[in-house]
């Protein structure tokens, strides 16, 4: 019975750790950084940073604000995303989204499908874009455009693949890999004009 209960208060103590309920606790997150390399068919080769998901109980990682300063200090200041991981497990997060979803038109006309793998179904284009709504209109969002205020960036719009929906003991939740955009791609060199 003791290692029943140490081992519920273990599973308790790491859950709380991953994750956070609260955007304020956003400075409390660890964040990993690394450079990427883009070779888009119809563009030049450029080099981003991309801001992963935090690393939260490895003793890696550094917070947002640390990660920002870095990046501002490289030759190469460009942010191309955060990505989110697990992070759309925070209560808060899951809660400011659906609350959001719930309130629109669409969703309460025709509610999607739940369970995993149901990512395609007859309104799915509309409701990633309701969760994309939703994820921007965040205090999760706010809170990150507020640090990246400091360096002239801001979140600019979501990116997302294999977004389901799930319903247990009638809450609503969503689930999806999701990008946070930041800088845009650089644009495409013109045409120089033939005479």
């Amino acid at each position: 019975m003791r290692r029943r209960v140490l081992g519920c208060l273990v599973v308790a103590l790491l859950w709380a750790t991953v994750l956070p309920v609260s955007a304020e606790d956003l400075a409390e997150l660890r964040w990993g950084r690394k450079l990427a390399h883009y070779t888009p068919a119809d563009l030049p080769a450029f080099d981003a940073w991309v801001i992963t998901s935090p690393a939260l109980g490895t003793g890696e990682g550094q917070n947002l604000t640390t990660v920002l300063d870095a990046i501002a200090h490289e030759p190469t200041p460009t942010i191309e995303h955060f990505y989110l991981a697990d992070l759309i497990q925070r209560p808060d997060l899951q809660k400011a989204v659906m609350d959001f979803v719930m309130a629109q038109r669409e969703f309460q006309k025709r509610p999607p499908p739940t369970g995993f793998g149901r990512w395609e179904f007859r309104n799915s284009d509309q409701m990633r874009a309701l969760v994309a709504q939703g994820i921007m209109k965040s205090p999760f969002v706010a809170e990150c455009d507020q640090r990246l205020a400091k360096y002239g960036k801001s979140i600019r719009s979501v990116s997302m693949e294999k977004l389901f929906f799930t319903k247990k003991d009638g809450q609503w939740g969503w689930n999806a890999s999701v990008w946070l955009m930041v800088d845009p791609w650089p644009k495409a060199p013109k045409a120089v004009r033939q005479k």
